[in-house]
């Protein structure tokens, strides 16, 4: 993992601050180690077909998951975008909010089917007004820089800058697209908040588990 100095990428997958880069293909961005090995399992074979394309050489779009670069699986093009992705519904267990498809993860978690959901008008959703102004700021750079959606999205991405959430029971700071959390009248609680473990009272709308958002205001 190479160091960067482009201190205004995002991590792919917490959206904070990268501080590094993959040293194979430089294109996906990193906060830290651990983030980097979470997300090696996916990128590694889309790593190996970036630096052939750096390279010259000629790789059919539509021959690869464009989200894990898988070639030898069943592919679909996209909803929203009509990109090619894998078609792998199936891989997914039923309230496991396990990120195991491909496809279920760009259909809900990125910003590009989120436009297409709620039928904002133009085919863009990098320069959709009404997308920006729908989310956190957190939450929002999330959605436009996380490793569901596709890296040419991801690189047009001007994704908002925001501070670090805090609990508002214990004011531990947390990552909202990494840590399990609620939403309450008095804004966001932490897991072990929400959990009564501090004295507060369970809440409702958990909108992270297993480092992805699982119910957000307006996702279908």
């Amino acid at each position: 993992m190479s160091t960067s100095s482009e201190t205004t990428k995002c991590c792919a997958i917490c959206a904070y601050p990268a501080t590094s880069r993959c040293s194979g293909c430089g294109k996906v961005f990193y906060c830290s180690q651990e983030h980097q090995k979470t997300a090696w399992q996916k990128h590694k074979r889309l790593c190996k077909i970036y630096q052939r394309q750096a390279k010259g050489e000629e790789v059919a779009a539509d021959s690869f998951c464009g989200l894990c670069g898988k070639t030898d699986g069943p592919l679909k093009k996209t909803a929203c975008c009509k990109k090619t992705v894998c078609d792998d519904y199936g891989n997914y267990r039923p309230f496991s909010y396990g990120n195991d498809s491909c496809a279920r993860n760009h259909d809900r978690y990125t910003r590009c089917c989120y436009h297409y959901n709620e039928r904002h008008p133009g085919s863009d959703s990098v320069s959709c007004d009404q997308c920006s102004n729908s989310h956190d700021a957190e939450i929002e750079a999330w959605y436009m820089t996380n490793n569901f959606n596709f890296q040419d999205d991801i690189e047009r991405a001007t994704p908002p800058s925001f501070q670090p959430a805090q609990c508002s029971k214990c004011q531990r700071p947390m990552k909202l697209n990494c840590e399990a959390h609620s939403y309450g009248r008095d804004g966001h609680e932490c897991q072990r908040c929400m959990a009564g473990l501090m004295g507060s009272t369970p809440a409702s709308n958990i909108f992270a588990m297993d480092g992805i958002p699982v119910q957000m205001p307006g996702r279908r």
